[in-house]
C-alpha cells in the first residue's frame, strides 16, 4: 500500500529543526535507496514535507515515518494518509505494481512491503 505522510513545520522548533537537518535527510536518503519512499520533498511554503511511502499497513507506514528524526524528536508533528493511487506518470500501460517493482528493484521478497527494523517480517523474507 502507499501512504502520504505530511509533516508539518512547527515555527517553534524552527531553530532545532535547521540543526537536526543533516539527521533527517540522511534518514530520507536511506528509505530512498531501500524503496520504502518513491518521492520527497517540502511544499514551496516550506510549512510541510511530504513523502510518498510504500508500507505494507498503515500501522508500518506510522511506525516508519515516526523514525524520522524530526519526528522523534519533537521537531514536527506528522500525519500519515493512506492513498490509493490509480495511474503512474500517465504513461500507457505503466500501473502501479510496475512502479512498485521500481521502487523495490525487482525483489520479490520486498514488494508491496517495507522492512522496518524490528518488525516480524513473516513470510516477506530479508530486505
Amino acid at each position: 500500500m502507499w501512504y502520504l505522510v505530511l509533516s508539518h513545520s512547527l515555527p517553534e522548533k524552527e531553530e532545532m529543526k535547521q540543526r537536526n537537518y543533516d539527521d533527517h535527510r540522511d534518514w530520507l536518503e536511506a528509505q530512498h535507496r531501500a524503496g520504502r519512499l518513491l518521492f520527497s520533498g517540502p511544499t514551496a511554503d516550506r510549512a510541510y514535507g511530504i513523502y510518498v511511502m510504500l508500507a505494507s499497513s498503515l500501522d508500518e507506514a506510522k511506525t516508519l515515518a515516526a523514525q524520522d528524526p524530526h519526528h522523534a524528536r519533537g521537531i514536527r508533528t506528522m500525519e500519515v494518509l493512506e492513498w490509493n493511487p490509480h495511474r503512474a506518470f500517465r504513461m500507457d500501460g505503466t500501473t502501479i505494481d510496475d512502479v512498485e517493482g521500481m521502487a523495490t528493484k525487482g525483489d520479490p521478497s520486498r514488494s508491496r512491503a517495507s522492512c522496518i527494523p524490528g518488525h516480524d517480517e513473516g513470510s516477506r523474507g530479508r530486505c
